[in-house]
């Protein structure tokens, strides 16, 4: 399995970049790509904004890094280039800011790829990530003129129930306060009502 870890957004929510921000001890990239290699064989980075800061916190991993130059045009043109750079293996999509994704919820969501080829992590019906794919659907989604949403509604897919990890991401300043508060504890987390979780 080949992950894309997509690191090139303009973290507009956050007002900096939030892959960059420190979470025990580390860049909250640096969190989440740990993760990726617990559960992939290989994993790539999609840089953009920031792109020598992001490269240079992850320079100590073995990772293939491409850059996305059209980053400002949306999450869609990253998830594209990081697909190009997928060979002959199944590769899942997966937002560089989830620190707390566990490695179980990736390799339940990797075995019930199934008959369509097609698996997202979910928390209590809330879409999250990793999305994992089957290698078939590369030529596919290089294909495809619309969004990535609309190729899932249009393909189908299995929601796979998962952690709160799985859709905790650090988009916003009161969910990465919430995140040093909790010190990542995923049942204080779940207990922050004022935490909008999609």
């Amino acid at each position: 399995m080949t992950t894309i870890v997509l690191a090139a957004g303009l973290s507009e929510r956050m007002g900096r970049n939030k892959l960059l921000l420190p979470y025990k001890g580390e860049a909250i990239i640096v969190k989440t790509v740990r993760n990726a290699l617990s559960f992939s064989d290989k994993v790539i980075v999609v840089t953009g904004n920031e792109r020598e800061r992001v490269e240079e916190s992850l320079s100590s991993f073995p990772l293939t890094f491409v850059y996305n130059e059209n980053y400002r045009m949306g999450q869609r043109t990253s998830t594209i280039e990081g697909i190009k750079c997928v060979e002959n293996d199944d590769f899942s999509i997966l937002p560089g800011d989830l620190p707390l994704l566990g490695k179980e919820d990736a390799l339940d969501l990797f075995k019930h790829l199934g008959n369509k080829g097609i698996a997202r992590c979910a928390f209590k019906n809330t879409p999250g990530h990793p999305v994992a794919y089957k290698k078939e659907h590369r030529e596919k989604l290089l294909a495809y003129p619309g969004t990535m949403k609309e190729y899932l509604r249009e393909n189908g897919f299995m929601m796979v129930p998962s952690s709160l990890g799985s859709i905790y991401d650090i988009d916003t300043p009161d969910k990465y306060e919430a995140l040093l508060e909790s010190n990542g504890d995923l049942s204080i987390l779940e207990g922050c009502s004022d935490i909008s979780f999609s």
